[in-house]
């Protein structure tokens, strides 16, 4: 028994009537086909569209967000700071615009149950705000909803935007939150681990909109250009 231990290793073996077979661990298990197939259609998708958070889900959207009061209270500024800024720019308005504030949001890692054309996908260092176009002056919130899009075998991955950090466990049920988005228009998706092997399956939504990121790797950065619509 020892050696069919041994010899078999992470795949199991059950007797039946007709003798042994086996079944095999979980984890994730994505041909070379279905690979190339994500990657693909995600560089197909170019800019992703986020949905905003309106205003009346304000006040969930940044429960959502598991925020510091401190934190929220930071965040609840620079909202307000880039909704006057975008106020006073308006045609036949004389006033300035207000300095639209670089907001810094602490936010503890959270562990919850729950395109990128080739040539823009990141591995390694995190996308900047200079790599990229601005999209608009304003800062904004919007929906995103993260899963498991294959074996629910404890990927994990951390999203970053304009300072809001947050990491999360994959699993099979959708955990939906909301990130402020940065005017550069860049979100960074990192994957953090590797449950058990076969690389990292994320699904991301917001809104209408859905795809499957190609597999990632433990320390692989996307660069994500997105646009809040």
């Amino acid at each position: 028994m020892a050696a069919l231990v041994g010899l078999v290793g992470g795949t199991l073996y059950i007797t039946s009537g007709s003798g042994l077979w086996f079944q095999r661990q979980p984890g994730d298990h994505v041909s070379e086909a279905e690979k190339q197939g994500r990657l693909t259609a995600f560089a197909a998708l170019g800019t992703m569209p986020l949905a905003r958070v309106p205003e009346g889900e304000m006040s969930v959207a940044l429960q959502s967000m598991q925020l510091t009061t401190e934190a929220k209270q930071t965040l609840l500024s620079d909202l307000g700071h880039a909704a006057k800024a975008s106020s006073t720019s308006r045609p036949g308005n004389t006033r300035s615009p207000s300095p639209s504030a670089d907001p810094s949001l602490a936010s503890g890692q959270v562990k919850t149950q729950p395109s990128v054309p080739a040539d823009q996908m990141r591995s390694g260092p995190l996308a900047t705000p200079e790599a990229m176009p601005r999209v608009d002056d304003q800062l904004r919130l919007a929906w995103v909803t993260f899963w498991d899009t294959d074996a629910e075998d404890g990927d994990v991955v951390r999203i970053d935007s304009q300072g809001y950090s947050r990491t999360i466990t994959l699993t099979k049920q959708p955990v939906t939150f909301a990130i402020p988005v940065p005017p550069s228009g860049v979100v960074n998706v990192t994957g953090i681990r590797d449950g058990e092997g076969g690389g990292i399956t994320v699904g991301l939504a917001s809104g209408q909109w859905k795809a499957e990121f190609p597999i990632m790797s433990e320390g692989q950065v996307l660069g994500l250009k997105v646009r809040v619509y």
